[in-house]
């Protein structure tokens, strides 16, 4: 019997080992699995917090963009007054005209419209002349490169009597040149704001 019941053990024991191998190969495997998702969890956690932090920082961009907007808006109703909407239309057409964003647009208008009241023009003449004076920066972008906005910054330089940041324009304005121009108009030996 004792034979017998070896035998027995022996099938018992073989069998036994197969299942022993069986479960260390699905533990196995399953280590295995789980190591390959920590892994897949521990690079992702770089993306992950990668976009958490560009998420922040787009918020906060458009935060400042937003705010940007409100404070020149509010220069462009200072400025402007009842004409106000005129120039907000424009400013909102801007990126698709002119290449400008809706902020930029205002904050050169602001100055633009400042500078020509400042010059005389009419207030309900300063919104299309600033208009125009913004479209000629774009054309001058346009034509000797760079961006709209440092055109009309070369503009309104111009304006202020500043005649260098033109010149990258192609425009060439001597002071000779003016002064002719000024008696040929009987404007010579004008002083102060008439001279201007």
């Amino acid at each position: 019997m004792a034979t017998r019941l070896q035998l027995l053990i022996d099938g018992d024991a073989s069998g036994a080992r197969r299942a022993l191998d069986d479960v260390a190969v699905g533990v196995e495997g399953a280590q295995s699995k789980l190591g390959k998702f920590n892994t897949a969890m521990s690079k992702a956690t770089v993306p992950a917090a990668a976009t958490v932090a560009s998420l922040a920082a787009v918020g906060k961009a458009s935060f400042d963009s937003a705010s940007a907007l409100e404070q020149s808006a509010g220069a462009v109703e200072s400025v402007f007054g009842t004409y106000a909407g005129q120039v907000e239309a424009q400013a909102q057409q801007a990126a698709q005209n002119v290449g400008l964003a809706e902020s930029q647009y205002n904050d050169l208008a602001a100055v633009l419209g400042a500078q020509l009241g400042n010059m005389g023009v009419s207030q309900d003449q300063l919104a299309s002349q600033t208009d125009n004076l913004v479209g000629l920066g774009a054309d001058l972008a346009a034509t000797f490169g760079g961006d709209t906005s440092e055109a009309v910054a070369a503009l309104s330089s111009l304006m202020r009597g500043e005649r260098d940041p033109i010149e990258r324009y192609g425009v060439s304005i001597k002071a000779a040149d003016v002064e002719a121009k000024k008696a040929a108009m009987g404007l010579a030996g004008l002083e102060g704001e008439a001279d201007a």
